[in-house]
């Protein structure tokens, strides 16, 4: 009878994670013989025939090196070993650099991440390596990650030039920065083929591309020499190169009731304000852009009507004319796009052990932690937290008994931290496996940049320029690396207001309009300023009716005026998790014209079609018509309702409407 043991199936995740710790533990450099032998005493073995053996190895090597970013060196063996290859991992190559934050610094880094945690979890997982504090954070970023963004990021930093897919064409580009401008990421880079500094839209690029090894690309990072500076672009140049705005700037000269006074008050553009006898108002309003100035205008919907220059009236009335014309053919839409699934899959090695990693140092600086709070913050959920926890609790370096083996255990739904000599039933640990935190990953990095960049725009520039933040930002740079991601919410009036009312628990007054023109007054007890889409809302509980409203949502841009009450509330956690409508929602498939990209990013839309000819059709929830109405006119002729049939008149009727006030 075969008495030999039999094994259980090792787990990659065990084996990739003992090899790491082992080549980071070991005194000398270890030949691929030294490991397996060493690893044999454990529960995750190398196969001991030899092809399947050097591939496996190669294998999580690869994730090392690739999906962690963790050099695995080698160095020619001698003597003995001639011929053969040693593998060693060095500490500096592995860790994060020490930054050295002070507490403020660190508070602010904390509230910086914790403001992206529900859309990037990367952003929790680079808390945890730079031993933030996990908690809430007044600001919630709700802006996204998507891995093109990723990966320009770091050829920016990295001053590499590639050749990437961009709308299925392949194209040589050096990028510069990644911009998030109104709901949509861009990145700035040169074109090779046409010599020109460009602005492509991430949404448009493929995810993988190609570096291309060559020696002429100005600036380009070289071994042991940092990389000199790159000029920051002007808001002209950015403006130019985003909007394709070429023309120079002028002001135009706008005529606003009081009401679309009170809803331009807060508005930078506006550079002078002359009272009228009427109760309104005319105000200059600088124009960079004349499609976002018509888009801007548009929103006012009745409230104002532009004065001059001629050619830019004559420009608006021609497109509230076409606007107003009912389409006379309909498109008719294809099938709608099967919903992607929702149902979460395998998660690939290298993700699940790059946020081990980030979890396993962390615990050091704990006793015990609920995977509630884990799970939460690293956007992943408790079934596979869990199980990742408990293969990690396994591994170790040899001899791989309970003393050599990570420092926690996980009971029920806690994880627990031993610490150096700490005894737990059967569990004695004396060593502490990984007392640094690991190196972040390119995704953890751009996080960070992310995070930094965010909260720059709810701060004033006395703040930005001086005290914790900028030192902040000076300290990650310089240990990081430049920060080549921009945040642009330059249309988000008393965003640091806001900021500040909700960090305070200040209770306010606000003169609020609804998306349907109705003025009310109410006292608001804010709880969260969060950005969706490029537009920034306040969640707050409206303490004015009775019973309080919890959790009502504001546009921030609609808030005509705001005081404290000198009052103040007991402070309670929220968080924005999506948008839920009040009032009935009604489906409708849109049909938009072309040159409405823009669209893609900022409509929260159920499905989208985008045609050869770059319109498209999008399906919809309709609660408020005057909503449908502005969104269709701006998009302009001929954007139209194709279903349901009673809704294709409200976008023509409400820009007769408007286009009387130039009639008067």
């Amino acid at each position: 009878m075969n008495t030999r043991a039999i094994r259980r199936r090792v787990n990659p995740i065990e084996r990739v994670l003992n090899l790491l710790t082992l080549l980071s533990r070991a005194e000398t450099p270890m030949t691929r013989e030294q490991i397996v032998a060493a690893m044999s005493r454990g529960e995750s073995p190398y196969p001991l025939e030899e092809d399947p053996q050097r591939q496996l190895f190669t294998s999580d090597k690869n994730v090392i090196s690739r999906d962690l970013g963790i050099p695995v060196r080698t160095q020619a063996g001698v003597g003995d070993e001639a011929g053969q290859t040693r593998y060693y991992i060095r500490e500096e190559d592995m860790c994060v650099p020490d930054v050295a934050l002070t507490d403020d610094e660190l508070s602010i880094l904390s509230l910086a991440l914790e403001s992206l945690h529900h859309t990037v979890p990367q952003a929790g997982e680079a808390l945890m390596k730079f031993d933030g504090h996990l908690g809430s954070s007044p600001l919630s970023m709700n802006i996204g990650l998507p891995l093109a963004v990723v990966r320009m990021s770091e050829a920016a930093k990295q001053r590499q030039a590639v050749r990437i897919a961009h709308s299925g064409t392949d194209i040589e580009i050096e990028p510069v920065r990644v911009v998030f401008d109104k709901g949509t990421w861009y990145v700035i880079a040169l074109h090779r083929g046409d010599k020109k500094l460009k602005a492509l839209r991430c949404s448009q690029l493929s995810d993988e591309f190609e570096v291309l090894d060559d020696e002429s690309t100005p600036g380009r990072a070289t071994p042991g020499r940092p990389t000199p500076g790159r000029r920051r672009l002007s808001d002209r140049e950015l403006r130019r190169l985003l909007h394709a705005v070429e023309q120079d700037d002028f002001v135009a000269s706008v005529r606003v009731d009081h009401l679309g006074a009170s809803l331009s008050w807060w508005d930078r553009r506006v550079i002078e304000t002359e009272p009228l006898t009427d109760g309104g108002m005319r105000i200059s309003v600088a124009v960079g852009d004349r499609a976002r100035f018509r888009g801007w205008l548009l929103g006012l919907g009745t409230h104002a009507v532009v004065e001059g220059p001629s050619e830019l009236r004559d420009h608006v009335v021609e497109w509230l004319d076409a606007a107003s014309r009912t389409v006379d053919v309909v498109p008719i839409p294809p099938t709608r796009p099967a919903a992607p699934s929702t149902r979460p899959g395998p998660r690939p090695l290298g993700e699940r052990l790059q946020r081990l990693l980030s979890i396993l140092p962390w615990l050091r600086n704990t006793t015990s932690t609920p995977i509630s709070v884990l799970d939460a913050r690293l956007g992943v959920s408790e079934d596979m937290l869990l199980k990742d926890l408990e293969a990690a609790s396994m591994c170790g370096v040899p001899p791989y008994t309970s003393d050599a083996l990570f420092d926690f255990w996980v009971e029920g739904d806690t994880v627990h931290f031993c610490g150096d000599g700490t005894v737990s039933g059967r569990f004695r640990r004396s060593r502490s496996l990984m007392t640094r935190s690991v190196k972040l990953t390119p995704r953890q990095a751009t996080a960070v940049s992310l995070g930094l960049a965010s909260m720059s725009v709810a701060l004033d520039d006395a703040q930005r320029t001086t005290g914790p933040f900028a030192s902040l930002t000076r300290k990650v740079e310089e240990a990081l690396g430049e920060i080549p991601v921009e945040i642009r919410l330059d249309e988000a009036p008393l965003m640091v207001e806001m900021n500040e009312v909700v960090r305070d628990h200040r209770e306010i007054k606000v003169t609020y309009v609804n998306g349907e023109d109705q003025i009310s007054e109410r006292v608001l007890h804010p709880r969260l300023v969060f950005v969706d889409k490029g537009e920034t809302y306040l969640m707050a509980d409206d303490v004015s009716v009775t019973p309080t409203e919890i959790d009502r949502v504001f546009r921030v841009d609609r808030i005509l005026d705001t005081e404290a009450t000198g009052r103040t509330f007991e402070h309670r956690a929220a968080e924005w998790s999506g948008w839920g409508f009040r009032g009935d929602a009604t489906e409708a498939i849109l049909y938009i014209a072309p040159g409405n990209g823009w669209l893609v990013d900022r409509l929260a839309s159920k499905a989208c079609v985008v045609n050869d000819d770059d319109s498209m059709f999008v399906w919809v929830d309709v609660v408020s018509r005057t909503w449908l109405a502005k969104l269709l006119v701006r998009c302009g002729h001929p954007s139209c309702v194709v279903s349901p049939a009673e809704l294709r008149d409200v976008a023509p009727d409400w820009a007769r409407t408007v286009l009387e006030q130039y009639d008067r």
